[in-house]
């Protein structure tokens, strides 16, 4: 996260690389870091391939129905600065998915890196050693807060005795794979030759997820003052309202983050909403090195 494309094209510099900890970084075909803070061109959708997964927009429509003019005016900002948009470049199997209760891959790996996670603690006083101890302790300890916060995804993995060596981890990985590959963003984006699908950002997330493919996201407006207010049900906490904003994002193959980060960039560029969002908080006008030169300038006087 960072307050620009460039800001965190040049973060991505900086964190990318292989990590011995970590097998998926591995597997990248890079021979060397790119430098992405080069792929920040303000002619960076000029020629791209650009789909709409036009069935995920209608299926999510009660979701987006207060962002939805906003992207269809982006969608033909981007038409004008040169990218050719392919509508209709669905994610077929994207019912399917909306259709399942949860992810069950994630919550068997939870299962499974939780005991490794515990095991490697050097000092671990409430002494958990497992997903059924953490569920214990939650329930247990008021500072929890259980059960307004509850333990509803443990519960099912641990009642279903998931984790990612039980027979069904699979099974369920592999239709992770379809559900966000062929059916899903790698499958759209292969069956129409595209560079990116974009889809707004609350709905872009989930598909991607499955499959490990990159996103990048940019700002898209700010529900106006006709948008209802909507809370998260059982807590104070808004949820949509005017004034809150929201984002559009860039989704593609996996290790494409040089293409995504041309157009993310580009559409920043021509655009920029960020200078136009009204601020529930102040900027910062003063940098902590800035206070503590003060405060010591004014007990040296």
């Amino acid at each position: 996260m960072a307050r620009t494309v460039e800001d965190a094209a040049r973060l991505l510099e900086v964190i990318t690389g292989p990590d011995p900890k970590d097998s998926y970084t591995l597997s990248s075909p890079l021979r060397h870091i790119p430098r992405y803070s080069a792929c920040c061109k303000l002619d960076g959708l000029r020629g791209k391939r650009v789909g709409i997964a036009r069935n995920v927009l209608d299926i999510e429509a009660d979701i987006i129905q207060h962002i939805q003019p906003a992207f269809e005016q982006a969608v033909a900002l981007m038409s004008r600065a040169g990218a050719t948009i392919i509508d209709h470049a669905d994610f077929t199997a994207y019912a399917t998915w909306k259709a399942r209760l949860c992810n069950l891959v994630t919550r068997a790996d939870f299962v499974s890196n939780a005991a490794q996670f515990f095991a490697n603690l050097e000092h671990n006083p409430q002494r958990i050693h497992s997903v059924a101890d953490l569920r214990d302790f939650t329930r247990n300890c008021a500072a929890e807060e259980y059960p307004q916060r509850n333990v509803q995804s443990w519960d099912m993995a641990l009642d279903q005795g998931l984790s990612n060596q039980s027979p069904r981890f699979q099974q369920d990985y592999q239709e992770n794979m379809f559900l966000g590959g062929e059916g899903g963003i790698l499958g759209a984006l292969e069956c129409h030759n595209l560079d990116a699908v974009i889809l707004p950002t609350v709905i872009a997330y989930e598909i991607p997820a499955l499959v490990g493919s990159p996103v990048v996201t940019v700002p898209l407006g700010a529900a106006d003052a006709e948008t209802p207010v909507k809370q998260v049900a059982g807590w104070n906490v808004v949820d949509q309202a005017p004034g809150v904003p929201f984002g559009i994002s860039f989704l593609g193959k996996k290790w494409s983050e040089e293409m995504l980060i041309e157009m993310a960039y580009a559409y920043e560029q021509m655009t920029a909403i960020r200078g136009t969002l009204d601020r529930a908080a102040k900027i910062p006008e003063w940098d902590l090195a800035r206070v503590i030169d003060t405060v010591a300038v004014s007990r040296a006087g």
